[in-house]
């Protein structure tokens, strides 16, 4: 009797992380999918919380000659996503505002830059949940 209620025990135990670990994986799920028309992932994927205000930093180095495709994921929908991209100095480079708030960028620097990317949620209300940047590049 002890050991069939190990097994329950254990075996409720590995549905509920694997529903979980499958209920974190759905929230920009569709993120990946802008990955694509010959971009390959840097093979990372940069996630954090939204602090405070709504904003979230991401600090990345993009090599000259190279073309990038950047693409900001969440599951949010109260509130347009703000992707920008500035250099270390803080000067614009990019604003998706301007572009129908667009989730990704193709960009090529000419040469290697330092370059801060905010994703934002132009909202009063504090949205306590991450977001997701990911980086691709087409190979030469």
């Amino acid at each position: 009797m002890k050991l069939f209620l190990y097994k329950i025990t254990f075996l409720a135990f590995i549905i509920f992380v694997n529903i979980h670990v499958n209920a974190q994986d759905k929230s920009n799920n569709n993120c990946s999918d802008l990955l694509n028309e010959g971009y390959v992932s840097d093979g990372q994927e940069y996630i954090a919380k939204l602090a405070e205000n709504n904003v979230a930093k991401f600090y990345c180095t993009f090599y000259g000659g190279s073309q990038y495709r950047i693409i900001a994921c969440t599951d949010i929908t109260t509130s347009p996503l703000i992707l920008t991209v500035y250099d270390t100095e803080k000067n614009l480079l990019f604003c998706n505002k301007d572009y129908d708030y667009t989730p990704f960028w193709n960009f090529i620097f000419t040469s290697t830059i330092d370059c801060i990317v905010e994703i934002e949620f132009d909202t009063e209300k504090w949205i306590k949940k991450e977001v997701k940047l990911l980086i691709g590049f087409k190979e030469k």
